[in-house]
């Protein structure tokens, strides 16, 4: 009866039960409290006829399937399921009533808490037990299954205290609002979706008191890079309070209930326990869990390979980084400033980065960026069809500094206000280098966030560029966007409301250029060597001289080249001389 119950929970969740031959049965329920059981098998001339359904999936050849226990798997170059299996197959349906199906629920949820617990007490953290749940080893062996050839477990375990945050507190902001989870911990969650769950898990409360919330999410996690692809996760999320003052936040992927989820990658039982630590701040267990597919070689390999990228330090630096930003304040004024201006510098700013997270996405926003170059060069042209007044495109690359990041972050917050000055000439004296006028900072107190406000009168009247810097052991950004005079006395020093502060897109119509920054393995900011990306605006005029694609390569690449040689003669301290500027992807060296 044992063996048979835990039968049952693994094959309500979508579990594929592996039998000897060509064929596998997959047994789920319905939504309508039916029992359904498919047998799957491979499709033949003389299965066709009475009682039997032919199915074609539509998409790449199914030599290309990658399958965990007979489910298909999307490869990290794929945002949907890739479909093109044909199979024959025959249903029937047999009861199960809706409080077993809701008890099947309940210990599916049970192990994987149990699962990250154990994951916390392995890890030496503050965690000194593993709960009394009763026997559910099946089911966490499953989520300790290897795995397959071509994929790769991550696991990482971070602390850390969160100041002014109450246990409580922090338990809503990972589970009511998934709008809020991903502004907290953007930009290396790049897009988030919640829903509502259904069926049986909309009623876990119902069988644990203690669960307060549960949602369905889909996240993309992206390194701010064209050479990494998209990380694209599905996965259930619940919320549990343990005892008082004690709660946890349980992932786990979509794979045990919707084999046909969208996703490349799976976040096996992972999650956050949150306990209170004295009267206002609150201390956290971040456990990272989860299976991706082998990272290829790049420029990137080593950071990602070093559990760096996409470990649970960095979900917690991000974390705390979000948390400073939101209390940043004024400082070094020189003008008016509105008392919520604050609100529209943090929108701005962060639609800037976001924009150019988008541009560096693998598959980017189709409404508004077009790209335009093949996905083996390794500089990424796009067209942006959001901007009219000229014709605009976007070009980005990232390559390798012999510097640690500390001194290149410093070197490009100047360089980069040069790059987004430039565009309007000199000032009225003539004076193409003076440096701007500084109007204000707006920062964090520990300088990691710093956003500023700059002035350069021209020719053609006054120009103010702002600028955001911030700054993390991770990854860095250094973005920068020219704002006109109308804008900055709207909302910088009357305080109107800006779209940027109600738009629910994933990507406004702005166009910053600048730079990240990450290490190049263990070291953080003191690291031997950087890994920058570059995202400079090219704009044409709409009625001059028609503009192809290597035109706007040759601009893009004459800008590239300029900072590659200044860094590496003011940071480096190298002399390079005509274009033997090395640019390294996917494990190969090509010259420009």
């Amino acid at each position: 009866m044992i063996i048979y119950g835990i039968f049952n929970i693994l094959v309500f969740f979508g579990v594929v039960v592996q039998f000897p031959g060509p064929s596998c049965i997959r047994l789920y329920a319905d939504d309508d409290g039916d029992f359904v059981d498919e047998g799957f098998a491979e499709k033949k001339g003389k299965d066709k006829g009475k009682g039997i359904t032919e199915c074609k999936y539509k998409g790449t050849s199914s030599a290309e399937l990658k399958t965990f226990g007979g489910q298909q798997m999307l490869s990290a170059d794929q945002t949907i399921p890739r479909r093109d299996l044909s199979v024959a197959f025959k249903t029937y349906k047999r009861q199960l009533s809706n409080y077993q199906r809701l008890q099947l629920a309940n210990n599916y949820c049970k192990a994987a808490y149990l699962e990250v617990m154990s994951l916390a007490k392995e890890a030496g953290t503050w965690v000194r037990a593993k709960p009394r749940l009763g026997n559910l080893d099946d089911l966490v062996n499953e989520f300790r299954t290897p795995p397959l050839p071509g994929r790769k477990m991550e696991v990482s375990v971070a602390t850390a205290v969160i100041p002014d945050v109450l246990a409580s507190e922090m338990a809503k902001m990972m589970t009511l609002s998934s709008n809020l989870w991903s502004k907290l911990l953007f930009p290396l969650v790049k897009h988030v979706e919640g829903s509502n769950v259904v069926g049986s898990l909309q009623y876990l409360s119902y069988a644990d008191v203690s669960i307060k919330a549960a949602v369905q999410m889909y996240a993309e996690l992206q390194l701010p890079t064209t050479l990494v692809p998209t990380r694209y996760f599905e996965f259930l999320r619940y919320g549990k309070e343990i005892m008082d003052g004690i709660y946890i936040i349980v992932d786990v992927s979509s794979r045990y209930s919707d084999p046909f989820a969208k996703r490349n990658s799976e976040r096996r039982p992972s999650g956050v326990i949150i306990r209170e630590h004295g009267p206002e701040d609150c201390e956290i267990i971040w456990i990272e869990n989860v299976e991706v597919d082998e990272t290829r070689e790049n420029l990137y390999s080593t950071i990602i390979g070093s559990n760096l990228a996409y470990g649970a330090h960095r979900w917690v630096t991000t974390l705390l980084w979000n948390l400073k930003r939101d209390k940043s304040s004024f400082s070094d004024l020189k003008i008016d400033v509105h008392p919520g201006a604050g609100s529209f510098l943090l929108a701005l700013t962060q639609a800037m980065k976001r924009f150019f997270m988008e541009c560096v996405s693998q598959h980017p926003d189709e409404a508004a960026l077009t790209v335009i170059t093949s996905g083996e060069d390794p500089i990424r042209i796009l067209h942006n069809k959001k901007l009219t007044e000229y014709i605009s495109f976007v070009g980005v690359n990232s390559f390798r500094v012999q510097a640690k990041p500390l001194s290149v972050f410093q070197f490009l917050m100047k360089k980069d206000l040069q790059l987004e000055f430039r565009v309007f000439g000199g000032s009225e004296t003539n004076e193409v280098h003076e440096e701007p006028e500084l109007l204000f900072t707006f920062g964090t107190d520990d300088k990691s966030n710093i956003i500023s406000l700059h002035k350069r009168v021209t020719k053609e009247g006054i120009v103010y560029g702002l600028q955001e810097a911030s700054m993390d052991e991770y990854c860095s950004f250094i973005l920068s966007k020219t704002l006109t005079e109308d804008t900055v006395n709207a909302h910088i020093v009357c305080g109107n409301k800006s779209i940027y502060e109600d738009s629910k897109s994933r990507m406004a119509n702005i166009t910053p250029s600048g730079f990240a920054i990450m290490p190049d393995g263990p070291g953080g900011l003191h690291c031997d060597a950087s890994l920058v990306t570059f995202l400079v605006q090219l704009y044409y005029d709409p009625l001059g001289n028609p503009v192809d694609v290597e035109f706007v390569r040759k601009d893009f690449l004459s800008d590239l080249n300029n900072i590659i040689r200044e860094l590496n003669e003011k940071v480096v301290g190298e002399k390079m001389t005509g274009i033997e500027i090395i640019h390294l992807t996917q494990g190969k060296a090509s010259c420009i």
